[in-house]
């Protein structure tokens, strides 16, 4: 580990002091937290790309975002190289880049070809944007309705047992007699005010479940050999 000196100011120090004593840390290890923080924000790596193509673009030195233990994305890299990353990069981002080495895998070989670790991710993956950016609603609106007859064996199956029983009741709200991508499409082809309210709820109570992509990450971990792209 390299040596950094830093002075800062007197109050600083005094604030620093005092949440030690508060959170039994020493102030070496909050300054530590705090500077890796910064650094490894989302902030500090726009600025750093965006700084690194501005060089490049004048015939500069082009520079690898790994050297600094962030994914570019997907590039060909194998499962195990991917997840080398952790711990220098964020759990949110190295699913991803796995998303995109299983969608490239898809796309050359097709659909039936994946694993069900592969399918796991891609429909655990799904389901997280989908909801996030438009709510229950979207998934079942979008292509990502194609996961949908699986998604709550997929959330069971990574420790998820509380969206997995949310999803359940998202699904529910669809009253459907047999659970297919079809049906789905159909139910959501006409509004449904209660429909509406019940997806809604459901919205609400998985935003306020934070441990999704730590789970699928540890189960991606705990079977890696399941990931062939």
């Amino acid at each position: 580990m390299a040596n950094l000196t830093i002075e800062v100011p007197e109050v600083v120090a005094r604030r620093l002091e005092a949440l030690g004593n508060a959170s039994a840390k020493s102030v070496e290890e909050l300054a530590l937290e705090a500077v890796e923080s910064f650094a490894g924000s989302h902030v500090s790596r726009r600025v750093i790309v965006k700084a690194w193509r501005k060089t490049a673009s004048i015939g500069g030195t082009a520079y690898s975002l790994a050297d600094l233990g962030w994914v570019e994305g997907y590039s060909g890299q194998a499962v195990d190289e991917i997840l080398s990353f952790e711990g220098t990069e964020g759990v949110y981002s190295l699913l991803s880049t796995l998303e995109q080495a299983i969608q490239e895998k898809v796309k050359v070989s097709g659909p039936l070809k994946i694993t069900g670790v592969e399918r796991m991710v891609l429909s655990v993956m799904a389901l997280s944007r989908e909801v996030n950016n438009g709510g229950y609603d979207q998934f079942f609106r979008n292509s990502s309705r194609r996961f949908a007859p699986a998604i709550v064996n997929d959330l069971v199956r990574i420790g998820c047992t509380e969206i997995a029983d949310i999803t359940q009741r998202a699904l529910d709200s669809l009253e459907l007699p047999k659970l297919s991508v079809d049906a789905i499409e159909v139910a959501m082809a006409t509004e449904s005010a209660q429909r509406k309210r019940a997806l809604e709820r459901c919205d609400v109570l998985f935003y306020e479940k934070g441990e999704l992509f730590e789970r699928l990450f540890a189960y991606v971990k705990a079977h890696q050999d399941g990931i062939r792209s």
